[in-house]
């Protein structure tokens, strides 16, 4: 019968198996003679047979065994009538159910001469005797146990092979992966840096070095040499929560001002993140200077547009208000010459309406500044001219001033009067920011730089709080006391640099100092501008011959220019209030002079010259415009184009008639107006 049993190193000999392995064997009981037990084992084959006592197991002897007792010359006399568990096999092998495997092969096999042969004894848990296990079984057990553990060697063998490769792969993989790694680490844009809990930095790419000056390859940084006080005290509190907290805190992000070595302070967005597997904190730090920077400039290019529109139309506005004052205040003045009381007063309403004007034009100034009247200048002399005008300001501050200006001139095309403005209120901003200090420095240098030139202006004062540096530009912000400034002095640098397309800004800032940078560029285009007519200068009358239209939606300021015109050069005059008005007057007569407002309702007065210069080109070629304001960069940039002399409101009745005497056409050069259609009611008495 074969046998389902298969052994195993971890085998045991349960019940069930033992009683497929066992022989059943006859027993003997212990008292009976040796003799009596020989004349039985005459009947059964070769073989092991339990000897047992009140059913209980005793030991074993074989058919051999009794026989060779029973041998010999005097061995039956002498053995015969003993008892048979006298004579029992020695060192007899006892398997009970439950016993391992192993350690019966173990007893079994461990066995030495004779006894190496014999058949073990398997006895039940009551010491009942259940048979004996043939040796020979008991190998054969063996040789499979052998042949299962070879199996199983070989299989551990496969087992080790493939975790050797996998683990070779894995090793292949990590150090791919380390390699890919260590280049993104160290070539990454952005720097990283790994610290302890208690702010010590034990790993930084080069990135975050270069972000703090640092030029030696290895060197780990101490944060808190970089930061200010306030940002310690911030760092360390995210890493004590990181420390309190062993699941990580969520991550924490910070825009700190970091004073970097031998370079200016770089302006950092920090993010903080845990890491649980190594209970570092990984910190990703993106310089953001430049781009702060550049969202400032938005942000005053924005407030500048809003500007531009709110200040053009109050200027535009007011200018409409205060020519009329000054137009009549000159005309009653000429008619009230023998009257010196009235004509003083006359001029107090002049000045007055002047005085106006300029404070007009410097709210024009917050959005852009007046019309540029661009020519090649050096500025050079500019910066000359400049400091000359500050010399007893900065006598009175005690100030030296150091100037960097180069020996040669710096051309330039630029309206001199202007960019002199702008740097005297640098300059005024940079004393004022001295004050009290005990020895006050202030440096200005110029060099080439990137197709442009670049001035800056440094002082040794207090520097700028960093919650005040997105708001230096706008108008009327101030942080001197009521009676030292408005607030307009850098808002007003700041419309002049951009209309000439340059960049003004703060470089750096700090205790030791400000220093403000100013860049121009490079331009050779050549503006066109109509030389202006002095005012005040003497002009004849042009006779009734001539015609002029007059354009504007103010019906006091047409009714202002029509009484100049004709009282002062005996022209006849046709008012319009709008573009289209104009346009049908135009088509009904031949005017010599056409003087329109830019700003009109629908239509602006651009708009009615380029028609004029598409139908009536020699009428267009006599075309005066006056303006309050002339609007969007982009219509003075037109108006520019043109190459139309412009009058400013307000403006004076000489200036204006002087003007219109020089448009208007000479007696030889006058023509045949066309065929003049009648004239409406309306319209007549403006004739």
């Amino acid at each position: 019968m074969p046998m389902s049993f298969e052994p195993t190193p971890e085998s045991c000999l349960s019940r069930a198996w033992l009683e497929q392995l066992v022989l059943r064997s006859h027993t003997f009981d212990a008292e009976e003679r040796v003799g009596e037990v020989f004349d039985q084992l005459q009947e059964f084959a070769d073989g092991f047979y339990g000897i047992v006592t009140g059913g209980a197991y005793l030991g074993l002897i074989s058919r051999m065994h009794v026989g060779l007792l029973l041998s010999g010359r005097f061995g039956y006399a002498l053995y015969t009538k003993h008892a048979i568990r006298e004579h029992l096999l020695e060192d007899t092998v006892i398997v009970r159910p439950g016993d391992p495997l192993l350690n019966v092969l173990d007893r079994a096999l461990g066995r030495t001469g004779p006894a190496f042969h014999h058949d073990l004894a398997v006895v039940d848990e009551d010491g009942g005797f259940l048979g004996v296990l043939p040796m020979p079984t008991l190998l054969r057990l063996q040789n499979e146990l052998i042949a299962e553990q070879a199996r199983r060697t070989e299989e551990d063998r496969h087992i080790l092979e493939s975790r050797e490769l996998q683990l070779f792969r894995s090793q292949a993989r990590l150090r791919q992966s380390e390699g890919r790694f260590g280049i993104i680490f160290e070539h990454s844009p952005l720097g990283f840096a790994l610290l302890t809990t208690a702010g010590e930095v034990q790993a930084c790419n080069r990135r975050f070095g270069e972000m703090l000056g640092i030029t030696r390859k290895g060197e780990l940084p101490d944060l808190n040499e970089y930061l200010r006080p306030a940002d310690q005290a911030n760092l360390a509190t995210i890493l004590r929560g990181f420390e309190n907290n062993l699941e990580g805190e969520s991550p924490h992000t910070r825009e700190w001002r970091l004073e970097a070595l031998g370079s200016d302070p770089r302006l950092l967005r920090c993010d903080f993140h845990w890491i649980q597997e190594t209970g570092q904190v990984s910190l990703c730090a993106q310089d953001v200077t430049a781009q702060r920077r550049l969202e400032q400039r938005l942000q005053q290019k924005e407030k500048s547009a809003l500007l531009d529109t709110l200040a053009g139309g109050i200027a535009h506005e007011l200018n409409n208000k205060l020519l009329p004052v000054l137009g009549y205040a000159e005309m009653l003045q000429l008619r009230a010459r023998d009257n010196a009381e009235l004509s003083g007063w006359c001029d107090v309403i002049r000045q007055s309406t002047v005085e106006a004007a300029e404070l007009t034009g410097q709210l024009l100034q917050l959005s852009r500044p007046p019309a540029l009247e661009p020519r090649s200048c050096d500025f050079v002399t500019i910066l000359q001219a400049a400091m000359s005008m500050l010399r007893f300001r900065l006598r009175d501050a005690g100030c030296e001033p150091v100037v960097d200006f180069p020996s040669s001139p710096v051309p330039l095309r630029a309206d001199p009067a202007q960019l002199k403005q702008v740097v005297v209120n640098l300059c005024f901003n940079a004393i004022d920011s001295m004050a009290g200090r005990p020895q006050p420095k202030l440096h200005l240098s110029l060099l080439h730089e990137e197709e442009g030139i670049c001035l800056r202006v440094q002082d040794s004062g207090t520097g700028i709080p960093e919650e005040n540096l997105a708001r230096i530009f706008d108008p009327f912000f101030t942080t001197k006391g009521v009676q030292q400034g408005t607030g307009l002095g850098l808002s007003v640098c700041f419309s002049i640099v951009q209309q000439h397309g340059g960049v003004i800004e703060v470089e750096s800032t700090g205790p030791e100092g400000t220093t403000f940078a100013l860049w121009l560029p490079l331009s050779t285009e050549e503006p066109a501008s109509a030389d202006p007519v002095p005012a005040g200068a003497l002009v004849a009358p042009v006779g009734r011959q001539s015609l002029v239209l007059v354009v504007d939606d103010e019906p006091v300021i047409t009714s202002l220019v029509h009484e100049a015109l004709r009282s002062r050069l005996e022209c006849r005059v046709v008012r319009a209030g709008s573009t289209e008005e104009a346009l049908e007057f135009l088509e009904s007569f031949s005017f010599q002079l056409v003087i329109s407002d830019i700003r009109l309702p629908g239509r602006n007065g651009l708009s009615l010259y380029e028609e004029c210069c598409q139908r009536w080109p020699d009428t267009a070629r006599r075309f005066l415009f006056i303006t309050g304001d002339p609007g969007s960069r982009e219509l003075h940039t037109a108006l520019e184009r043109t190459g139309c002399p412009v009058l400013r409101k307000p403006f004076g009745m000489d200036a204006l008639t002087a003007q219109a005497a020089a448009l208007l056409p000479k007696d030889g050069e006058r023509r045949s107006p066309r065929p003049r259609p009648v004239i409406a009611p309306d319209h007549a008495s403006a004739l």
